[in-house]
Order: structure tokens, then C-alpha cells, then sequence
């Protein structure tokens, strides 16, 4: 744990504010934090209320400093930007974006005690229903019999893209019975069949 947070949690005041939160009371307004002092509370709610947090902010210059400050804190803080940037937040736009929202919401699926860094128009975008985001997703077990066909029908419509030697994230490739399915820009995931009986998985680095 970092040391300030553990600080924090041994004031009378914010334990105090931990049981306010237990019991629902409703508002709580805080007044009289610094920026920094706002994070550090925020992180120690996450660390000692163990509930998820949602920040919400005006922009996303803002959002990604608010997340970099975090990090600071604490690992379990992930920023969920907006699907497009526009120019008056002065950041370039980038092929990245789609990748980091995908893993921002697989973060926020499968941990309990997160905290969320996001904006007010992310917020407001729609998103597919969980059930439909995450229909295709594809599991892997030594010893058991997946088709290869279906497995390539799913990952099109996870929307990775067929190569014949994979280059960076959103890729696969199948190559006899090896299927080479890439997890990021340096890292993929490589399953040998034996007919259609999974042989060996293991990951691999993309050169």
C-alpha cells in the first residue's frame, strides 16, 4: 500500500467518511482539498471502502492527468476515454484508442474494486450490451476440441484481421494447425491443434 494512503486511513475524519459511505448518506460533499489531496482521498476510498470509484472529468487532457496522478497511488485505476478526439482537447487522435477502451471495459468486467477515469462525453456514448460484447469471446482448454472454422468466424467478428504472419494487436494468422492470435504490439497467444484437439497454448513475442 502506499505510505500516504496509509496515512490517510488512520485519520479520525476519513473513517468518519468511510462509515458515511457504508450507510448511504447522501450527499457528501468535501471541501477544502488540494487537486492532489482529491486523489489521494479518492485512492484511499478505493483502498479502504474497497468499491469501485468513477472520477469524472470535463475533458480528456484532464482525465489522463487525473490517471497518471493516480498511478501514483495505486495500480487499480484504469482511463476510459472517449470513441473520438476532437480538437479542442489538443490530442492527436490515435489507431490505439479503440484498443484501450476494449481493455479498459474488460478491466472494469472482471475487477471488483476499480477505479474509473473517464470524462463526461464517454459517459454519454453508447455502448453494446454486455451480453453482446462479450458473445464471442473465445476460451481455451488443453484436451478439448474446438473447430478451426468457428474459430475463425469468431475472431472476424471480434474484428481481428487475417494475415499470414501476425504484426501487432488485432491480428491473427492460422498456419496449418497453429493459430497465432496477436494479445497486444509485442505479445500473442499461440495454440497448436492436433486436429481439432488443442495440443499446447503458450504466448510469444511478435518480431
Amino acid at each position: 500500500m502506499n505510505t500516504i494512503l496509509g496515512e490517510i486511513g488512520k485519520s479520525a475524519k476519513f473513517a468518519d467518511l468511510l462509515k458515511q459511505i457504508e450507510e448511504k448518506t447522501s450527499p457528501i460533499a468535501i471541501s477544502g482539498l488540494t487537486d492532489v489531496g482529491m486523489l489521494q482521498i479518492g485512492g484511499a476510498l478505493n483502498v479502504f471502502g474497497k468499491k469501485p470509484i468513477c472520477i469524472m472529468t470535463y475533458n480528456e487532457i484532464q482525465a489522463k492527468k487525473i490517471y497518471q496522478d493516480l498511478k501514483y497511488f495505486t495500480d487499480n485505476v484504469v482511463l476510459f476515454p472517449k470513441k473520438e478526439i476532437v480538437t479542442y482537447d489538443y490530442i492527436a487522435e490515435s489507431k490505439d484508442l479503440p484498443y484501450q477502451r476494449i481493455e479498459a471495459l474488460n478491466q472494469i468486467k472482471t475487477k471488483k474494486n476499480l477505479i474509473v477515469v473517464t470524462t463526461v462525453e464517454a459517459t454519454l456514448q453508447k455502448l453494446p450490451s454486455k451480453k453482446s460484447l462479450y458473445e464471442n469471446e473465445l476460451e481455451f482448454q488443453v484436451g478439448k476440441s474446438y473447430p478451426l472454422e468457428e474459430i475463425k468466424k469468431k475472431l472476424v467478428k471480434l474484428g481481428y484481421a487475417r494475415y499470414d504472419l501476425i504484426e501487432g494487436r488485432g491480428q491473427f494468422s492460422i498456419r496449418g494447425g497453429i493459430v497465432d492470435i496477436a494479445t497486444n504490439e509485442t505479445t500473442g497467444v499461440r495454440i497448436e491443434f492436433w486436429g481439432d484437439e488443442v495440443d499446447s497454448i503458450r504466448n510469444f513475442n511478435i518480431t
